[in-house]
């Protein structure tokens, strides 16, 4: 019990006045309420029992010293006493009421407590979920935000979630549970902007030709208006389009080839997709799939089948479109874009796509034979080309594509001209050709450049023109051919004037090179003829080349046909030398027979010189006939110092003299000045025989001047032959035979 417990107790005890009716119970209710309170009535009653000792002994002490005061402090002791047993047994009933009170009092207490214990519990749960339900709004409203398509939103959302709402509520097993929902969720997200793309992706992959059609078409209007301004200024000839100059004279016409009114291409599903997978650290997963997802898109591009061999141009216009419009995409979106489509992978893609692209057209040429359907290739291709170097895009790798291109039409036309110019030269008649009407002359005249004089202009219908059918037909081959060939070539004369020379001197010159084999001299000669006139009209042709190049390309164009007609024409020219001299030959073979071989041979002379070799050029036949009497003359000498002929004698040369004056006056009958001596030799050697005075030759200044043609060793064998026939005994035939062989034996001496 406190020291403040026991002064109350023992004032209450002192104070006490026992008659009183109240007893100072007022003073009591507090002490035991508070004794109850602290729950310390056993010590209360020892204590108010040691008091009672206490008080006892004093009143002992007291009663001793005084005993009246003794006694009466012991009737007042016991009457204490007696108020002490009757305070003691109130108290105690006190205390039982107390006691019971108390117990209700505790129990209400612990009821009280408890329910405000589950008050708090219940406020705590109802906060606790209050913020749970507003969590779970808010992971329902991520879902709402991704079926809206508000894909950042819902990553904010996710991100307020995990780091605000749930850290307050970690502790709890639906908090750990969201925790682990964040990265599903977020992944949610990552597979929503994707699929998205995707779809995006499927889209645009659709839109792809349309693209590159409209490309195509802005860069053939660019080409048009170029061409019309080069027209109007032909000093902006040298300048292409795509050109620094042509952009700056271009920006006035400006299309955006990806949103107009026939396509339009939104690029935000990519570029949100770009931004939610860098939000979640995802960008070079993104950029890794986004890769090969348009791999696989040009592969797709790329296995698109089309032939040429039935003429669709329109699939293969489309799979060019195809490709453009891809590449055009990528060029947007490398430059819309940072640090995700780098320039040098859309360069790695567009190398092995137009790899691909290169092999896929060369392999496809191998089925066109149609010269429109190639000229409408070509056009496609140097679109389809230009248009992509317009965006960036390296060409080299075209190069040998447009080589190939030029190459397979060069060939194909070259292959369909060959077979009309080798037909044209098989079925010619080697024959004059001839015009019955103005209309067929002109025509012809504008064909292959033909002039004539104008002695034959004044000449009516029929006329006869000196070349055969072959060559205006073929003129006009030439003629259709340069005028494909260049539409297709334009620019490049090098080209179709290697193709054209080719062609002439593989289908034209080869076939008539053919055609010397013959043995018909009217056919060589026409032939001869058509090679003069072919070789002129090469002339012709370099102009015409020259034409048809721009005007700021220089250098020669050179046709190297013109030399192998000259060629050819020499070897025709042989060829009839071969001819006559084998026909000279083979008049000579009758020399032994009795018969009027020399009357025949000159004419054949004069026949195929006034007829079969009229139409030549003069200096052709000059060298003809030349050679024809060369070989003539020849032939008789080598006939006359042949070994087989033994003797000569005076008979032998009378006949000789007659035969070599009757060649002479056939040469003078030509009237050509260049022949007049080609029997000047076999002239000297009659002369010689007939001579009086035969040691003459053995002068010099007189052998120059009478017999310069006549070798010594022929004098020999000649004044050998003679000799041996002459056995007259005639005084002149003898002092001419001693002259003779005087002259052998100084001729001998000599040598």
């Amino acid at each position: 019990m406190s020291e403040n417990e026991q002064q109350q107790l023992q004032s209450l005890v002192l104070s006490a006045e026992l008659n009183s009716e109240n007893e100072n119970l007022e003073q009591l209710g507090p002490i035991i309420k508070s004794i109850y309170d602290t729950d310390r009535q056993e010590a209360f009653l020892e204590q108010l029992a040691v008091f009672v000792r206490k008080k006892e002994g004093e009143i002992e002490r007291m009663c001793n010293s005084n005993y009246q005061e003794f006694v009466h402090s012991v009737d007042q002791l016991l009457k204490v006493r007696q108020g002490t047993v009757n305070l003691k047994n109130k108290i105690i009933d006190l205390n039982y009421d107390v006691q019971k009170s108390g117990k209700k009092v505790a129990v209400k207490k612990k009821e009280l407590i408890q329910t405000r214990r589950i008050q708090k519990n219940i406020d705590e749960a109802v906060e606790t979920l209050q913020s749970c339900l507003h969590i779970l709004d808010m992971a329902i409203r991520v879902d709402n935000l991704v079926e809206e398509r508000k894909y950042y939103s819902a990553l904010r959302t996710l991100e307020e979630l995990q780091t605000v709402h749930l850290r307050k509520f970690i502790q709890y097993e639906f908090a750990k549970h969201m925790q682990e929902s964040i990265p599903v969720m977020q992944n949610n997200v990552k597979n929503a902007v994707t699929k998205e793309m995707k779809e995006w992706l499927f889209r645009v992959q659709q839109d792809t030709r349309q693209v590159g059609k409209i490309a195509m078409e802005q860069m053939k209007l660019r080409q048009e208006r170029w061409r019309t301004k080069v027209q109007q200024n032909p000093d902006l000839r040298s300048v292409a389009v795509s050109s620094p100059i042509e952009m700056v004279m271009n920006e006035e016409n400006e299309f955006d080839i990806i949103n107009n009114d026939q396509v339009k291409i939104d690029f935000r599903p990519l570029y949100q997709c770009l931004h939610i997978h860098e939000e979640l650290g995802k960008r070079n997963e993104f950029k890794s799939n986004y890769e090969e997802d348009r791999k696989a898109q040009a592969n797709l591009v790329l296995s698109q089948s089309f032939t040429l061999r039935e003429n669709d141009e329109k699939g293969f216009e489309a799979f060019l479109q195809e490709i453009v419009g891809f590449f055009v995409i990528e060029h947007v979106i490398v430059h819309s874009t940072q640090n995700f489509r780098s320039q040098s992978e859309v360069d790695n893609l567009w190398e092995n796509v137009i790899a691909k692209v290169v092999k896929i057209v060369s392999e496809s040429l191998d089925d066109c034979y149609d010269p429109v359907l190639f000229q409408k290739i070509k056009i496609s291709l140097f679109t389809f080309i230009q248009t992509l170097e317009d965006y960036g895009y390296n060409i080299n790798s075209f190069t040998d594509l447009i080589l190939t291109v030029f190459q397979r039409y060069s060939d194909m036309l070259k292959r369909k001209f060959s077979e009309d110019f080798h037909q044209t030269i098989v079925d010619d008649y080697y024959m004059p050709m001839q015009i019955q009407y103005p209309e067929e002359y002109e025509a012809v005249v504008d064909a292959c450049w033909f002039k004539e004089g104008d002695h034959r202009i004044s000449q009516g219908y029929p006329r006869t023109l000196p070349f055969s059918q072959a060559y205006p037909s073929c003129c006009l081959d030439i003629k259709n051919f340069i005028s494909q060939y260049y539409q297709f070539a334009e620019d490049d004369s090098r080209q179709y004037s290697y193709t054209l020379d080719n062609l002439l001197i593989e289908h034209v010159n080869g076939v008539l090179l053919g055609k010397l084999k013959s043995t018909n001299m009217s056919q060589i000669v026409q032939i001869i003829i058509n090679l003069e006139y072919f070789e002129s009209a090469c002339e012709e042709l370099e102009k015409l080349l020259k034409s048809k190049r721009s005007s700021h390309r220089g250098g020669k164009i050179k046709l190297i046909a013109a030399g192998e007609f000259r060629e050819t024409r020499k070897k025709a020219e042989k060829r009839i030398f071969e001819l006559v001299n084998s026909k000279i030959d083979d008049f000579l073979e009758l020399a032994d027979y009795d018969c009027p071989f020399l009357q025949d041979m000159v004419g054949f002379l004069g026949t195929l010189i006034g007829s079969t070799l009229y139409n030549l050029p003069m200096s052709i036949k000059t060298f003809i006939n030349f050679d024809a009497l060369s070989h003539l003359a020849t032939s008789l000498r080598m006939l006359i110092l042949s070994p087989d002929v033994k003797r000569i004698n005076s008979n032998a040369v009378t006949n000789f003299d007659a035969d070599v004056t009757f060649l002479e006056k056939f040469a003078q009958s030509l009237e050509d000045p260049n022949i007049a001596d080609a029997f000047l030799e076999l002239r000297q050697i009659v002369n010689l025989l007939n001579s009086d005075n035969v040691e003459e030759y053995l002068n010099p200044s007189m052998r120059n001047k009478k017999y310069s043609h006549l070798k010594p060793i022929d004098v020999i064998s000649l004044f050998d032959k003679w000799t041996r026939d002459q056995t007259l005994l005639d005084p002149e035939v003898r002092t001419k035979k001693r002259a003779m062989e005087s002259v052998i034996r100084s001729l001998r001496s000599s040598l």
